[in-house]
């Protein structure tokens, strides 16, 4: 077909030719006939010799005129719709930076509160890097908009572990119930329960101070060394502890005890498992026990203690009776 297009191009067909050619134009679709003549236009030199220069500028000029008309025309509805498009949204955009302004505002002068309830547990970064892990039933407060400015102050109850970021610019400050704890850089276990007769911390790097509102005595501890409070009284009883991180097994999933008054053991699964738990063989309950409880197990928590002290668990709901 193509060869019979060059011929009608050049006026060389024959009658026949040509009646060849009208037929396969009619039998073909349009985008079928649209190819072979596409690939003539593309590829093949055009003869413009029967034509004079004159005319070939008046339809170029003709050509570049309808086509920068075209291009005027979607310039122009492009600009026309942009105008529309930020007549439309610009009070929209300022309608909502407003919004986000006052947001923002809003979340730096309000305090930022972290609370765990029973058996939850969870992890916070603060703004400056440091890291807390929050035990059941633990409370954390700070207020962004002055946090990690002149100083990194926090309020705090329950139990947390703190691994608290260096910087010898901005002390950490701890305020909770009968203390406040001030750092520059180390990791240790707080508890202060307001349910507690004693507050502990116990110390596994760094240095920390430790303040009693009470009686405004100050202690500094060392690594491995634990501040035990007395409400009561204001006084803090600092010992040596060598097995210092078992106090904050409860990260990893268990509750460690070592020479354990039976009496405190009950209370700590009291306060792990929310249940309560009566015993009738009062005498035991100044035995110690020594050993490994999961935090996440109540049966298997009651089986050791069954074995440890010849015991015989009945429970009935939240209430535990050991007989």
């Amino acid at each position: 077909m193509n060869n019979l297009i060059k011929k009608y191009r050049k006026d060389e067909l024959t009658p026949e030719e040509l009646a060849e050619l009208r037929e396969q134009v009619n039998s073909m679709k349009d985008s079928e006939l649209e190819r072979p003549i596409f690939d003539v236009w593309l590829h093949e030199d055009i003869d413009t010799s029967a034509v004079d220069d004159e005319r070939m500028q008046r339809i170029k000029g003709q050509i570049d005129l309808a086509t920068e008309d075209k291009k005027r025309f979607r310039l122009s509805t492009v600009l026309r719709w942009t105008q529309i498009a930020a007549a439309i949204l610009l009070p929209v955009f300022m309608v909502m930076t407003f919004y986000l302004y006052r947001e923002n505002t809003n979340l730096l002068t309000e305090e930022m509160v972290i609370e765990t309830g029973l058996s939850e547990r969870a992890g916070i970064t603060l703004p400056d890097g440091s890291v807390v892990a929050l035990n059941s039933e633990s409370r954390l407060v700070y207020l962004p908009k002055d946090y990690n400015k002149k100083e990194r102050k926090i309020t705090f109850g329950g139990e947390g572990y703190f691994q608290v970021k260096q910087d010898m610019a901005t002390p950490f400050l701890i305020n909770a119930k009968g203390l406040q704890v001030k750092v520059l850089g180390t990791t240790f276990n707080l508890l202060v329960r307001e349910t507690d007769r004693t507050a502990e911390l116990a110390l596994e790097d760094g240095s920390v101070s430790l303040l009693s509102t009470r009686t405004n005595r100050q202690v500094v501890l060392k690594v491995n060394q634990k501040a035990i409070l007395d409400y009561a009284t204001g006084e803090i009883t600092v010992i040596y502890d060598e097995n210092i991180k078992d106090i904050s097994a409860w990260r990893r999933g268990d509750m460690v005890f070592r020479n354990t008054p039976f009496r405190k053991v009950i209370q700590t699964i009291e306060e792990n498992y929310n249940v309560r738990i009566q015993i009738e063989c009062t005498e035991c309950l100044d035995d110690t026990f020594t050993g490994p409880l999961p935090v996440n197990n109540l049966n298997e928590v009651l089986e050791v203690i069954e074995r440890s002290f010849h015991l015989k668990a009945v429970i009935n709901g939240k209430d535990i009776l050991l007989k």
